[in-house]
């Protein structure tokens, strides 16, 4: 709609007031009055009040036919500008003005009524902006402080006014209070609440759509129950929208793929059998969108291998469904070549003292043919079978949790939450199910099957390695998990390969190398010992030689995969490599030791070359031990030839000690002796290693030989040096308290404790080396 200017002729378009934004149509009507000259009819002037207005006098001489003239003007003027004003309200606003004459009745009656109306609006949504701000602290409030009936409280006093307040987010990751609720870990919180919404009888839409509300991750309210292990919660949202079981939070994981990531077995049982046509298909198998991470730029994630990140193991969801053992995630790594990496779920990777491993031994825990029972009785041979709710009493939930395991063993024993002993079970429990949960994967890897070499194979590899003297009889295959549980040292997993797919040992990786090349890189001396009984593929084994012409004795000098360095300090360190480095070269052909690699180098070069840094360290550590062990042999061999010639007591006239006779004085001598021999011993013990050639080789036998003997030396002046201390108080004193005498032996003897518990493992680790030599060099004088 527009008018148009008389004057000039130009169309004007009239701006719509429905009945909000008054004050912005205010403003465009007003510029519309200016331009047709009509502002005059709505603020109400005539054309001599104008005049004034502008500092000119008012005309007295007007005639009266001007006059007329001029009320004829302005009331067609009031017409048009009425007009105006009536053509440009909404036909729901019209009825406002129909009864003004004038344009400036009705402009005030619009003014009237409408003026004002954005700041009433911004009045009321400050309003309601408070009550939500209210809402929001009243809500976290008592979530954060565990008041959850003072939660409920407040929304039973305001949902009747603000239903909309069940699908507000109430914290800054967007969780509502379904959300708060589910985090009390409690069934109650959520019934009360739901059970508002219930008497509210709320459309069914209306309902599930705020039941269906996420947080900033995704997770809706059953997410965040299956993460929890509420499992009452999970009872409570399931059976009220049953399609919260399909839905994804961001990550594309379902609420069963999360249950079974966080080990929530019951809730995954539960899920599974309550709600079939949500979660399996016909044949019993998870659903695509429960099996794997469902996000298009995921990763792939399987459910098993969500499991095992979390070191729970999925040992059900794998018997419901064998074909989840075979799914990959985009990088194309398995579940078991997952579990694979991760030692520490194993017992072998998990450190252990002495008086631990032998309580780890005594636990009970539920073996596998244990769990494969009660698993029969609930996985579904098909769908008909859930639906049925057959073959397990329903009103049992979650008879494998790990609670009413806890409560069969650990409660009968009497045993705290959180305690140590409740630690080791824990980790028992762990290393059990992940060694059956290995073997069940193990039996459903695809990748163990048998592939040949075709001729051109053959061919390809043979131009390859045409100056190598063996040749691969398996194709060449990216890592497996058979070669990922080597590097890792897992052995558990390496026997249960190699026994559930002997096959599976002549593998090779894409370098030709085979699982003993991987073993001896790594220092794993079990895996090594493994594989050496299996004689018929040790011996193809041994004579492997990878694509860059390195033989198994060139591997022994690859010092960045040493993972298998256990010995305290440089030397001992250096030791070890020098024992792997024999032990190898014993196991390969003669011939094999000085074949050179496509470098040009052999075994031993690449040895010397890789270890020279250590052997750096070695020597200065070496040094640095024998020269401050040293002036400690020195200083006790100082403090012993001293007390020789002051004797407790003093000497008579003839020179004849005191107390000579006194049974504590030649325990004083003969300690005081002993004590001055094995300092001097060790003196010089340590001053000829200070001067002896530190050579590569010496630091096999000789170097460490001296060094334990003179530690060993040195050991036993400090101990018959407080012994022979602790007979002069005797004598001294001259007292049969026996209180006295126990505390006096305390006190010699702390010393010798302490300074045994700070090198015991030194000393050990020492004598363990010293020992295996000896043990090897006397089997070869048998032998001979």
């Amino acid at each position: 709609m527009a008018t148009t200017n008389s004057s000039q002729s130009i169309s004007v378009p009239l701006p719509i007031f429905d009945g909000s934004n008054y004050d912005l149509w205010e403003k465009k009507m007003m510029t519309l009055f200016e331009s047709q000259n009509l502002t005059d009819n709505i603020v109400g002037k005539g054309l001599t009040d104008n005049i004034v207005e502008k500092g000119l006098k008012k005309p007295t001489n007007i005639s009266i036919l001007e006059e007329a003239q001029q009320k004829e003007v302005t009331k067609q003027k009031d017409a048009s500008a009425l007009y105006l004003i009536q053509q440009s309200l909404a036909i729901k606003i019209f009825p406002r003005i129909s009864e003004a004459s004038t344009a400036k009745q009705a402009w005030g009656t619009l003014r009237k009524e409408f003026r004002g109306d954005s700041e009433r609006a911004f009045e009321k949504k400050r309003g309601d902006a408070e009550t939500k701000q209210g809402y929001v602290e009243a809500t976290y409030g008592a979530a954060m402080e565990g008041d959850w009936k003072r939660m409920v409280t407040y929304y039973q006093e305001h949902c009747q006014e603000h239903i909309e307040y069940f699908s507000s987010p109430v914290t800054d990751t967007w969780d509502t209070v379904l959300h708060l609720a589910i985090h009390s870990k409690e069934e109650k919180p959520l019934k009360d609440l739901l059970e508002i919404m219930k008497k509210r009888e709320l459309p069914l839409t209306t309902e599930t759509e705020i039941l269906k509300k996420k947080n900033k991750f995704g997770n809706t309210a059953l997410h965040e129950a299956t993460i929890y292990g509420n499992y009452k919660a999970v009872i409570l949202l399931v059976e009220r929208c049953p399609e919260l079981l399909s839905i994804p939070n961001e990550f594309g994981e379902t609420p069963l793929f999360t249950a079974a990531g966080f080990a929530k077995t019951e809730i995954v049982e539960y899920l599974i059998r309550h709600n079939p046509e949500q979660c399996v298909d016909d044949n019993g198998r998870l659903l695509p969108t429960h099996s794997k991470r469902s996000v298009p730029s995921g990763d792939d994630l399987s459910i098993l291998s969500a499991a095992i990140i979390g070191q729970k193991f999925a040992l059900l969801l794998l018997e419901l469904d064998k074909s989840l053992a075979n799914l990959k995630d985009k990088n194309q790594i398995s579940t078991l070549q997952l579990l694979a990496e991760m030692p520490a779920a194993f017992e072998s990777g998990f450190p252990m003292g002495i008086f631990e491993r032998l309580i780890h031994c005594c636990l009970p825990v539920k073996r596998h043919h244990e769990v494969k029972s009660q698993v029969q009785t609930w996985c579904p041979e098909n769908k008909r079978d859930l639906e049925s709710g057959r073959g397990r009493n329903s009103g049992d939930p979650g008879s494998f949790s790990e609670r009413n395991q806890r409560g069969g063993i650990l409660k009968n024993l009497k045993v705290p939450e959180g305690c140590w002993l409740e630690r080791i079970w824990n980790q028992k429990r762990k290393h059990v199910f992940a060694l059956e949960f290995a073997k069940s994967l193990i039996k459903e890897d695809d990748s163990f099957k048998r592939v040949t070499k075709t001729e051109e194979e053959q061919e390809t590899r043979a131009q390859t390695s045409q100056n190598t003297p063996v040749l691969s009889s398996l194709t060449t295959k990216k890592e497996i998990p058979l070669f990922t549980a080597t590097r890792r040292g897992i052995e558990k997993i390496v026997e249960l390969i190699i026994r559930l797919h002997p096959h599976a040992i002549d593998q090779r990786d894409e370098m030709n190398r085979s699982i003993l090349d991987v073993a001896v890189m790594y220092r794993q001396e079990k895996i090594f010992d493994i594989v050496k009984e299996k004689k018929i593929p040790f011996a193809r084994m041994r004579r492997v030689v990878d694509i860059s012409g390195n033989t198994l004795l060139h591997h022994v000098a690859d010092m960045i995969k040493n993972s298998g360095v256990t010995k305290p300090g440089p030397a001992l360190q250096l030791q070890e490599e020098l024992k792997w480095f024999e032990r190898v070269q014993d196991v390969i052909p003669s011939y094999y030791v000085p074949l050179l690699n496509k470098d040009g180098k052999t075994a031993k070069e690449c040895f010397e070359i890789a270890h020279e840094e250590q052997l750096n360290k070695a020597q200065i550590w070496i040094k640095e031990t024998s020269q401050s062990c040293s002036t400690v042999a020195a200083l006790v061999a100082t403090v012993v030839f001293a007390a020789a010639y002051t004797v407790p007591g003093g000497s008579d006239e003839k020179g004849k000690p005191i107390f000579i006779n006194s049974p504590y004085f030649l325990i004083f001598t003969v300690s005081d002796v002993v004590s001055l021999a094995s300092s001097l011993t060790s003196l010089v013990v340590f001053l000829s290693l200070l001067t002896s050639p530190f050579e590569l080789q010496e630091f096999h036998i000789s170097l460490p030989r001296k060094l334990i003997v003179g530690f060993s030396f040195l050991f036993f002046s400090v101990l018959t040096t407080m012994l022979s201390f602790g007979a002069t108080i005797l004598i001294l004193i001259q007292t049969e308290r026996r209180l006295t005498t126990l505390l006096l032996s305390i006190a010699s003897f702390l010393p010798v404790l302490i300074f045994g518990i700070l090198q015991f493992r030194l000393y050990v680790s020492f004598m363990g080396s010293t020992f295996n030599i000896l043990k090897k060099n006397w089997k070869l004088i048998h032998r001979s």
